[in-house]
């Protein structure tokens, strides 16, 4: 047990087992969606590949939708693969994946094939870096979980952001902090995103957050 004045849970699709730690004063419905993703090397015999990246319509075909991005080392990473799995709360919170969360292949295959119908060059003597996968944290209202967990003072979360996580870390991590260090968001409106939205309020706790040592409420 490490002591702590504040925290933040921040763990991706898993944060949905905070309903345990804060004794149901949360809900949180969560699913995960296990995406697989592929990165090709640099052809052989290639001087430069092309910087533009790629936002592909279906392809009925391999039943695919890539996005296509190079990257500064020449590599090109390739996601929106379709056929990802659907993984339940109760599953997450057993810790499906949460070691684990190996790329799948029928669909490393179908992005491949795809992906070489669009490039002679890659066609020809294109090769594969590596596969893998990640886990997607979905709440069911698309929205993220991002404010304090009601009747527990100093417990916050931050989870839930999709796949639009690493491109809104500097936004919600500058929200966060004002929340932790003076009470309340100023950068960002947080009520749309409670983590208490899905609770009902018989449930959400009364002792209620403080700001710099004042009670304001639940909803703060």
């Amino acid at each position: 047990t490490i002591p702590a004045d504040d925290i933040i849970v921040s763990a991706g699709p898993w944060s949905c087992a905070a309903e345990d730690w804060f004794q149901g004063a949360v809900e949180l419905p969560m699913e995960g969606v296990k995406s697989t993703s592929i990165v090709w090397k640099k052809p052989e015999g290639v001087d430069e590949v092309d910087a533009t990246a790629l936002f592909c319509g279906e392809d009925n075909r391999f039943g695919t939708h890539l996005e296509v991005y190079p990257r500064p080392d020449d590599s090109i990473y390739i996601c929106g693969i379709g056929g990802s799995d659907y993984i339940s709360k109760e599953e997450l919170k057993a810790g499906a994946y949460r070691e684990v969360c190996e790329a799948k292949e029928s669909r490393v295959d179908a992005a491949s094939a795809s992906f070489r119908e669009m490039s002679d060059t890659y066609k020809a003597k294109g090769e594969l870096d590596r596969v893998q996968s990640c886990m997607r944290p979905c709440p069911p209202d698309a929205q993220p979980y991002m404010g304090s967990v009601p009747g527990f003072e100093g417990a916050h979360i931050n989870a839930g952001h999709n796949c639009w996580g690493i491109a809104w870390a500097p936004a919600c991590g500058k929200a966060m902090a004002e929340l932790v260090l003076d009470g309340e968001s100023t950068s960002i409106d947080l009520r749309p995103f409670d983590p208490a939205r899905f609770t009902p309020v018989a449930k959400r706790g009364g002792r209620g957050r403080k700001r710099q040592g004042q009670s304001v409420g639940e909803q703060w």
